[in-house]
């Protein structure tokens, strides 16, 4: 009798301490998933903070190049019409005035590119397409900074011809020509992905925003006249807040 008494007893014993650990366990995996769970919350608030930061920012200055691009798509026919007068000036062995030679400053177009975790956030938050638009922008971006990069170091070895270079040969017209047309080549890849930047700034619904005191041409003699694919105020009196530095 008393061997089944101390049996019962040790049986319930056993039972006892079997479910405290049970419910010290449980209590345990809840605490970790508890922590776990404000973790990836905290962090989840923490991307979406960054993500729109970054975001803001990336508006900013999509708002800039969209200004820029339709700054180069009333300017490029002006150029690419003087890259034209420079060709037949050459190949019929013309002189060619030095004011012609004289490369208007052109812009470049400034954006920051969206790290790949900043787009998966904004791909959760707003959607495949709205991601894709700026990953588009930045692409775009760094294509047409190499394009106006080109512009410039064309336009600038088309000083073989200048009469301030001494006597000019068949040989530096012929190159001449050949700076020229490779100008125009790049300006209407220029204008291409100019008017990429500006579908895809439209899309994003972002409007031009030039820096203060900017403004845009309104013809190429006021191009010209600048010596600047747009208007930007000297320095202490507007500032180039937006703008990248020009090329």
């Amino acid at each position: 009798m008393f061997a089944a008494i101390r049996q019962l007893t040790h049986q319930q014993r056993v039972r006892h301490l079997a479910g405290l650990f049970a419910f010290e366990f449980v209590v345990v995996v809840l605490g970790v998933l508890t922590a776990q769970a404000v973790a990836d919350w905290s962090n989840d608030r923490a991307a979406r903070a960054e993500m729109r930061a970054s975001r803001e920012r990336a508006d900013s200055e999509i708002a800039f190049m969209s200004a820029v691009a339709t700054a180069y798509a009333r300017t490029i026919p002006c150029i690419e019409q003087r890259m034209t007068t420079l060709m037949r000036a050459s190949s019929a062995g013309s002189d060619v005035e030095a004011s012609l030679l004289v490369r208007p400053i052109v812009w470049s177009f400034p954006f920051t590119e969206l790290t790949v975790d900043t787009l998966l956030t904004m791909r959760a938050a707003s959607g495949s397409d709205t991601s894709e638009h700026y990953r588009q922008a930045a692409f775009y971006a760094a294509r047409g900074n190499r394009l106006v990069d080109d512009l410039a170091d064309d336009w600038e070895a088309l000083s073989i011809i200048s009469p301030e270079s001494g006597v000019v040969g068949p040989g530096d017209r012929q190159q001449a020509r050949i700076l020229a047309s490779r100008a125009r080549s790049t300006l209407r890849s220029l204008s291409q992905i100019s008017r990429n930047i500006r579908f895809r700034a439209e899309k994003i619904g972002v409007a031009p925003r030039l820096g203060p005191g900017q403004r845009l041409p309104r013809s190429c003699a006021e191009m010209w006249q600048w010596g600047s694919v747009l208007y930007d105020p000297p320095d202490g009196e507007a500032g180039r807040d937006r703008a990248s530095p020009p090329a």
